[in-house]
């Protein structure tokens, strides 16, 4: 291995390095805020008895729930390849997105019963000052939460940590539509509690939904989307030895993304010259996606036969005659 190829790795060891380190901190602060959530919640349900505290307090439990199983899982994502997983345990994450949806659209169909029994027996709320506070303390500390989120998954683009702020997303946005239900009910409007309970869930349902789609995508090996596979082809055939793309195949686990292809090389060059073709198609993916895991097959074609132009669907084209 030359001083390139091992600066190289050892790059990739330190963004994967960095990658585990924001998404496992990620996953703690969650934890920790899910709990003081909760406890703060529960004490307003008890001071105020209101049908939208309750749902928050729910979306809570499910919340603090769903960013254990996130935090479990993404602990063992990060853990390097070994002999029997070979492609790294990234879809663990994937794996996680797909249970918390689970939580998310779960705890909001108990939410959305619960608001319309609200709406149609609306109760007087008692202690709404203290309610007031203790849903202005919650909203403060989400937002601190989903404000580091933001900025982890910048960082990695990692799909149980959206999941994880959406929950988060999501409180904020149920502490909001809880303090305008209180306010409404301070000034006689009862069935706002209910009200808000329903609008929120509904949202909540919807997010879930997205970000179930999109784990269930990692997990069934889904490919890049349509731009990046037109990207990495054109990168590949940016080589001038190399004449043609078949059978490219891209998937993403993580930070990672997988990238297998045919590359097609004339008879005539020589097996050093085409392996140094097959070098610089490489390097040029790398440049654009460093952390592509990229496996090229050299097939030998016509002297004659012309460079290939872009095709529409590169992704598993077919052969050409050789």
């Amino acid at each position: 291995m030359n001083n390139s190829d091992n600066s190289e790795n050892q790059e990739s060891a330190r963004r994967t390095r960095d990658y585990a380190r924001h998404v496992v901190f990620a996953g703690f602060a969650s934890v920790c805020v899910a709990g003081i959530l909760i406890a703060a919640k529960l004490l307003a349900l008890v001071l105020t008895n209101s049908a939208s505290m309750m749902a928050s307090l729910t979306d809570s439990l499910m919340d603090v729930m769903a960013s254990v199983v996130n935090l479990m899982a993404l602990r063992y994502a990060v853990y390097p390849a070994d002999e029997e997983h070979r492609y790294g345990h990234w879809k663990a994450e994937a794996l996680a997105g797909l249970v918390q949806s689970a939580f998310i659209i779960g705890s909001s169909v108990f939410l959305l019963i619960n608001g319309c029994i609200s709406i149609a027996s609306p109760r007087p709320l008692a202690s709404l000052d203290a309610g007031i506070w203790v849903t202005v303390f919650a909203m403060a500390i989400s937002v601190v939460l989903v404000c580091y989120q933001s900025y982890v998954i910048r960082k990695t683009s990692s799909t149980a940590i959206q999941a994880d702020r959406l929950h988060y997303a999501s409180d904020i946005l149920f502490n909001a539509g809880v303090l305008v239900s209180l306010v409404f009910s301070y000034f006689g409007f009862l069935q706002a509690d209910g009200f808000f309970a329903v609008i929120l869930s509904l949202y909540i349902i919807y997010g879930g939904i997205s970000i179930g789609k999109k784990s269930l995508a990692s997990l069934l090996d889904s490919g890049l989307p349509p731009k990046d596979v037109s990207a990495i082809y054109d990168l590949l055939l940016d080589v001038p030895e190399i004449r043609g793309i078949h059978d490219l195949r891209t998937r993403a686990a993580g930070p990672r993304i997988f990238i297998q292809a045919h590359v097609e090389i004339a008879r005539s060059v020589s097996l050093e010259t085409a392996h140094n073709a097959a070098d610089a198609a490489e390097a040029n993916v790398l440049r654009v996606y460093p952390d592509a895991d990229i496996t090229l097959h050299m097939e030998p074609v016509r002297d004659d036969l012309p460079k290939s132009p872009f095709m529409n669907n590169p992704e598993g084209s077919g052969k050409r005659e050789r």
